[in-house]
């Protein structure tokens, strides 16, 4: 009896753990934002984990990895436009992310958890 009470309590613990893991994180097509990326050739200023004209997507993550409003900073960043300042002190447009459907919030939210979870 004891063996089996045990077995529950573990399978209870492996239960609460498992659903303690934000939907968002689970739900994360890496394939799809690795597509996406591609398509809107975001690669050709940012790297994945070196700074190029842009900063890569490791220091992006690092920087709002963590923070409440992560996912939203970074989509306002790829949807918005807002000037940036590059290497060489030049500043222009970000271009904006292109999805199709336009605009769909789920492929924007997609990248911007696809970002996040870049690791050194």
């Amino acid at each position: 009896m004891k063996q089996f009470n045990r077995m529950i309590a573990t399978a209870a613990v492996t239960t609460f753990a498992i659903a303690g893991f934000s939907t968002s994180a689970l739900a994360l097509d890496v394939e799809a934002a690795k597509d996406l990326v591609e398509q809107n050739n975001c690669k050709q200023c940012h790297g994945i984990k070196k700074d190029k004209d842009g900063p890569s997507f490791l220091k992006t993550a690092e920087k709002f990895r963590g923070k409440a409003n992560a996912e939203e900073e970074i989509i306002k960043h790829l949807t918005s436009g807002k000037k940036i300042k590059l290497a060489d002190g030049s500043q222009e447009e970000h271009k904006i992310i292109k999805t199709m459907p336009p605009k769909d919030v789920a492929q924007m939210k997609n990248v911007a958890q696809y970002i996040l979870s870049i690791q050194p």
